[in-house]
């Protein structure tokens, strides 16, 4: 099971269960995360879940920015699409996330991650 901790002044505010394939944020009607805050754009970025094409059994999780203002930043650092891993800090303008893998979480945060490029 993945999630997304919405993270406030380092305290978790709400949690988000990620079991669809596509989980969308953003301020607009549709989105699954609907933050009511003027620095997240309209459709501000997704989070996808396909299956691994490495691991039978498994998923990668990625975020894709979807050309919002403020960019998506995955640990401070500003992605177009980035595979997520156990841990990760994204923030969307001043909207933050912590993202959870429960599954790394429960084998000690061991999990191999394979990227043959940086997208």
């Amino acid at each position: 099971m993945y999630k997304l901790l919405e993270i406030v002044d380092d305290n978790v505010t709400r949690e988000h269960r990620l079991s669809e394939d596509v989980f969308a944020i953003g301020r607009n009607p549709g989105n699954q995360l609907q933050p009511d805050n003027a620095s997240v754009s309209g459709n501000h970025a997704s989070i996808s879940l396909t299956p691994s094409r490495y691991l039978d059994g498994t998923m990668e999780v990625s975020v894709e920015d979807l050309d919002s203002t403020n960019g998506t930043l995955v640990n401070g650092k500003r992605v177009k699409k980035q595979l997520l891993k156990h841990g990760d800090m994204l923030a969307m303008g001043s909207l933050n996330l912590k993202f959870i893998d429960e599954q790394a979480l429960a084998l000690g945060g061991t999990r191999i991650l394979l990227q043959e490029d940086e997208v």
